[in-house]
């Protein structure tokens, strides 16, 4: 349900930015962090969907997943997903999709520690972003 939505916000803005320039848009280039956990399918299709009666119905969507970043507020340190997918395991394991973590990702402070102090004061970049759009 969450990559219909995020489709909505993608098309609507891209399309006013195609409006404002009077440009034909080709491809969308939209980057999402691993903790999002989105479904890059369904996302692409929930695009193909919305986008049909719009200004830029015929675009084409590509979705790049990367690796999510923390910076830890006690100590600074920078890691990633990857850096504390261990400590996530046994929630990923007992719960698969329906994972606290896949509905709230904000969660993640309070099953994960920095790998460095192991203070669960970390930032989260969890943004979705339009890297480019090509005309």
């Amino acid at each position: 349900m969450h990559e219909w939505a995020i489709a909505m916000s993608v098309v609507s803005s891209v399309e006013k930015w195609a409006l404002e320039r009077n440009a034909k848009v080709k491809k969308v280039l939209l980057s999402i962090p691993s903790l999002s956990m989105l479904e890059v399918e369904i996302l692409r299709e929930a695009f193909n969907v919305i986008k049909k009666d719009s200004k830029i119905a015929d675009a084409e969507l590509e979705v790049i997943v990367r690796d999510q970043n923390f910076s830890c507020r006690a100590c600074g340190n920078k890691f990633t997903l990857k850096d504390i997918r261990s400590q996530l395991e046994p929630i990923l394991r007992d719960f698969g999709e329906e994972n606290p973590l896949h509905v709230v990702p904000a969660l993640i402070t309070t099953f994960a520690k920095c790998p460095k102090c192991s203070s669960h004061d970390f930032e989260v970049d969890s943004s979705i972003k339009v890297e480019a759009v090509e005309i």
